[in-house]
């Protein structure tokens, strides 16, 4: 086979490049301001239609210590399904805020937590027949809550300001006065983060 030589300089320099941001990838260093987006997703376990459902996530942190950092992001967790055909499905959206811990391994691989709050919104419509009138009506529910959020995970230093983060995420959203909107979640996304 055939080997055009500016192809082996090419396939030569990015594999030195790699190699090279590996070697200046340190988990036992990282402090400062980050952002990162995620994409994944996730399974609803109970409450209603056991589906799984897109998951959407942009973020802002900041790494205090190795060990220790904090988190804001902006949540999409896509289209839940219905519980009954009564209901329209909904888009459920969030803002969460959360403490994360971090175990560096070696230079390149951590283990991290995070445990917060998560205030999310929600839409659904219903019909219903009423006797009163003999007709169809119709009617929405709005919801804003705010519910607690764990999540696990490890990440892997690509360089010195690039991240990637495999992460499990676990929700519980209740719906006061729907509890049959009531939900256990298990997301799992997988998230690119640049350091500064």
């Amino acid at each position: 086979m055939d080997i055009k030589p500016s192809r082996l300089l090419l396939s030569s320099a990015l594999t030195v490049l790699l190699f090279a941001n590996a070697a200046t990838a340190d988990q036992n260093s990282d402090s400062g301001i980050y952002v990162s987006g995620s994409a994944g997703k996730n399974w609803i376990q109970s409450g209603l239609p056991e589906e799984n459902t897109t998951v959407l996530k942009a973020a802002v942190g900041w790494q205090l210590s190795p060990h220790l950092g904090i988190e804001l992001s902006y949540d999409d967790l896509g289209k839940f399904p219905a519980p009954t055909s009564v209901y329209t499905d909904f888009d459920l959206t969030g803002v969460s805020a959360v403490v994360t811990g971090h175990l560096p391994l070696s230079e390149n691989i951590a283990l991290f937590a995070k445990a917060g709050q998560i205030w999310w919104s929600a839409d659904s419509s219903f019909f219903f027949f009423s006797r009163s009138t003999g007709m169809n009506s119709t009617g929405k529910l709005s919801f804003s809550e705010s519910d607690a959020l764990m999540g696990l995970g490890a990440s892997y230093e690509l360089s010195e300001q690039l991240e990637l983060e495999l992460e499990y995420n676990y929700y519980q959203f209740d719906f006061p006065g729907s509890p049959r909107l009531n939900n256990k979640n298990s997301a799992m996304v997988l998230s690119l983060k640049w350091e500064f």
